[in-house]
């Protein structure tokens, strides 16, 4: 596999600290998901880490998102310009108190 080149690499670099956070905050992925994110985030580009991160929140077991985490991810979500369903397929996994 070629490394990623040129725009490809600039996918998402002004989010990569929030998306690093995400990850981080993410405690109930096993920190070796959590690792591989991050590795991906910084060496792939972020806008690939947070759309796997958001497969991983809704494949994990013992997931659940506060309102606080699930308005941040969808802030990042736009600064990346998805649509409005990419974040939300996670949004059932907010704890509702």
């Amino acid at each position: 596999m070629r490394p990623l080149t040129g725009v490809d690499t600039e996918d998402g670099m002004a989010c990569l600290d929030m998306v690093v956070a995400e990850i981080e905050g993410a405690q109930f992925l096993e920190a070796e998901v959590r690792a591989v994110l991050t590795d991906c985030a910084r060496r792939c580009t972020p806008d690939v880490a947070f759309r796997v991160l958001l497969r991983a929140i809704r494949c994990a077991p013992d997931a659940s998102l506060s309102s606080e985490q699930y308005t941040r991810l969808q802030a990042i979500g736009s600064a990346l310009r998805y649509g409005e369903f990419l974040v939300d397929f996670v949004r059932y996994l907010v704890e509702e108190h």
